[in-house]
């Protein structure tokens, strides 16, 4: 028995050791490869904040502000922020766009919205706004739009598109890569020092010139193909006419570019003018053509029955590649 009591000592304390030693090795902060890794942990990106990604690559929960502007259509967008839900379970994602909308235009309707999609790497996601409706003319709204997608999300690859295939697209990076940011936005012309221009009996009064890469009709029906553009003018008529008045039509307006190809109104007034009904107010020409460049845009009025000089007004446009493709 004396014999047997100093092994059990010597058992006890050895079995204490090697304990010891296999809870020190755990607990190393220096990441032994015997340590199990932290699991990564969701976490909210503030407003502004650029949005962590996890190990895998994908995005985390949270919000990021986005604060860019695309037109389409006439309708201006407004991206404030983007909020990105993973499904509990892993299988997919729900992405929302906060913006605002405005119809850019002041007496026009806009009667449907774009093809809308986040562009993920060359894969489409399309978007769903809902039940809303395009603003009325000159009227800004509010839009959430929802994206709801399977698998994995990151902001980096990632685009709004607004625009079908074979039209004129705007397009907005949401992180870094993904499509070339393209705005689409119109360029405001500036009008020359005589408001009115004459031939024989009929005048334009001009009001307002824009070069635009979004649209080219009187709404937001008149998409635009890639590489457009489209001249919109608004003026007012007025005319010095006899009893039997005057007829006016596209027939009476014509556009010079910039390399000296000229054409005609897409889009253009039908009006009769009469001594007591001489003007007829905001009138509105489109011109839409390829090709657009910087250089002057010549706008020109001629009266219908041909027999007085054409009148001219000249609109000096730059910065025409900014708002996107011209060719």
């Amino acid at each position: 028995m004396s014999s047997s009591r100093p092994r059990r000592s010597t058992t006890l304390a050895l079995a204490a050791a090697l304990l010891a030693a296999g809870l020190a090795t755990a607990c190393d902060p220096t990441g032994s490869s015997d340590a199990a890794p932290a699991a990564p942990t969701a976490t909210t990106a503030a407003p502004g904040a650029a949005t962590t990604a996890s190990p895998a690559g994908k995005a985390t929960a949270g919000t990021v502000t986005i604060d860019r502007t695309a037109y389409w259509g006439g309708l201006r967008f407004d991206i404030k922020t983007a909020a990105y839900t993973p499904d509990p379970d892993g299988s997919g994602y729900k992405v929302v766009l906060t913006t605002t909308v405005t119809n850019t235009f002041r007496t026009s309707p806009v009667h449907y919205w774009p093809d809308i999609a986040l562009d993920l790497n060359g894969t489409p996601v399309r978007g769903d706004v809902g039940t809303a409706a395009p603003p009325t003319p000159g009227a800004t709204n509010p839009l959430p739009i929802t994206f709801t997608g399977t698998g994995t999300f990151g902001y980096d690859g990632a685009s709004l598109v607004l625009g079908e295939s074979g039209q004129a697209q705007a397009a907005v990076p949401l992180g870094k890569g993904g499509r070339p940011a393209v705005t689409l936005a119109p360029v405001e012309l500036k009008l020359p020092t005589a408001a009115t221009i004459t031939s024989g009996r009929l005048g334009l009064t001009l009001k307002s010139a824009e070069l635009r890469a979004d649209v080219g009709g009187g709404s937001g029906d008149g998409a635009l193909t890639l590489g457009q553009r489209a001249l919109k003018v608004v003026f007012d008529l007025n005319g010095k006419v006899g009893p039997a008045g005057m007829a006016v039509d596209g027939a009476t307006l014509r556009l010079k570019l910039p390399n000296g190809q000229e054409v005609g109104p897409t889009v253009a007034p039908i009006e009769a003018i009469y001594p007591d009904r001489p003007t007829r107010q905001d009138q509105v020409a489109w011109f839409v053509f390829q090709g657009a460049t910087d250089g002057d845009y010549t706008l020109s009025v001629t009266d219908p029955d041909n027999t007085a000089a054409p009148a001219t007004a000249t609109f000096p446009a730059t910065g025409v590649k900014d708002s996107g493709p011209v060719n």
